[in-house]
């Protein structure tokens, strides 16, 4: 793997700070976590809310950092280069724009409201089929973890794929540049973040100058299910796909069966061509993010059958939509990653007609402002509407049964009967 070194100077120098003491060797790696940093890495001391990374250089240096940025001086041991500069967040994002000019693949950035990391996740399986491929960890998509995801990127790959996630305005000024994608995924825009937002197009505004940061002739794969992006108007020059359910779709996915807890049967169309598949990651939503991956494959000349075929090695990301099958034939469903309406609206909505009693452990909804509340009671509504679903399901299933057994005993009395005749 061949990540970018820099020496203690180079990263004094493109961030205007000052070598408080040179580092022993090549530095390759960030951590934020003292606790997670691996020998050569740069520990980052980033103040935070309930602690500041200043107190813990010692201990990074201690497992091995080769050297750490700081805002003040601190005590380090003998052979742990420091770098002082007025603010660690800056630093790391210029490191990140000198890593990301020096990448000659193709990066692609998903970005959107709900589905980033599975639709990430899905994207990086389905490029895998074309070249190699280094992709962000878990969802360490913000300000800090960009910039960690390219100080540990592979050079040598042929793709990189982003996440690209932000909360308050303005912030996607200073991470799409960062990523300076050639291609871009928009999966959907939801009311998450509401807190910082007046309105669901003033959240597809703030996410769509990642558009703007594109190099010239990148793509842009666009849900033609989601009336806020569909018609998108993108950057001259830019190839613009629209995947999703819809008959707009350039590429369109349709399920062929209903969802179950195993997943989904569906068919892909593209350019006249069709090919099935079987995605084994629970409800149908999910399809949505993989079309958006085959989006992505197709703008790279996948062809149609081998993203179909791709489908069978996904998996959900931990939390995120997993099932497990307990005793009793109850079957949960972990979601609980983190949660915002939409998406559970889509997990709840994806467990009716399964034909068990399920256990969802869901994850918090947060950040939604003056309509949080609101939101709550819906999602609370709507799971007590699917519950009920599945009960009256259930009972029916029963009814049948009972109806089945009381048949078969009366036609044997009747048997019976015709014998002492």
């Amino acid at each position: 793997m061949a990540m970018s070194t820099f020496t203690a100077e180079e990263i004094a120098s493109a961030s205007g700070g000052q070598v408080l003491r040179p580092s022993c060797g090549p530095i390759a790696g960030l951590s934020l976590d003292s606790r997670a940093v691996k020998p050569g890495m740069l520990f980052a001391a980033i103040r935070g809310e309930r602690t500041d990374g200043h107190s813990y250089c010692a201990a990074a240096a201690e497992l091995g950092a080769a050297c750490v940025l700081v805002e003040r001086a601190v005590d380090v041991p003998e052979g742990c280069g420091m770098v002082l500069v007025d603010s660690v967040e800056l630093a790391l994002r210029v490191l990140g724009r000198t890593i990301r000019a020096d990448f000659r693949g193709e990066v692609v950035a998903v970005a959107g409201s709900c589905g980033k990391t599975t639709t990430k996740d899905f994207t990086a399986s389905v490029l895998r089929h074309l070249g190699t491929v280094h992709a962000t960890s878990g969802n360490r998509n913000n300000l800090l973890g960009l910039p960690e995801t390219l100080m540990g990127a592979d050079m040598d790959c042929r793709f990189w794929v982003l996440e690209t996630g932000i909360s308050k305005p303005m912030e996607m000024d200073d991470l799409a540049p960062m990523a300076r994608p050639t291609g871009v995924v928009m999966t959907t825009i939801q009311p998450v973040h509401t807190e910082f937002f007046a309105s669901l197009e003033a959240i597809r505004d703030e996410k769509a100058k990642i558009f703007q940061s594109a190099e010239p002739g990148a793509f842009g794969a666009l849900n033609a299910d989601d009336p806020l992006l569909k018609d998108l108007r993108l950057p001259s020059g830019m190839e613009r796909i629209l995947y999703g359910t819809s008959q707009d779709s350039d590429l369109r996915i349709a399920p062929e069966e209903d969802a179950g807890p195993r997943g989904t049967a569906f068919r892909l169309h593209l350019r006249g061509e069709s090919a099935r598949g079987f995605l084994p990651v629970t409800g149908t939503h999910n399809l949505l993010n993989f079309a958006a991956a085959c989006a992505a494959g197709a703008c790279f000349s996948a062809p149609l059958a081998q993203l179909a075929e791709c489908a069978s090695d996904l998996q959900p990301a931990a939390h995120r939509g997993e099932t497990h099958l307990l005793r009793g034939g109850i079957l949960l469903l972990d979601d609980s990653y983190n949660a915002n309406p939409a998406a559970m609206s889509a997990v709840l909505t994806s467990t009716r007609g399964w034909g068990r009693r399920v256990v969802g452990v869901l994850g918090e909804m947060l950040e939604l402002g003056p309509a949080s509340a609101r939101h709550h009671e819906t999602t609370g509504f709507l799971g007590a509407q699917v519950a009920r679903g599945i009960l009256q399901f259930l009972a029916e299933l029963l009814d049948q049964f009972l109806h089945f057994i009381i048949q078969k005993i009366l036609h044997q009395l009747l048997d019976l009967l015709c014998l002492f005749r």
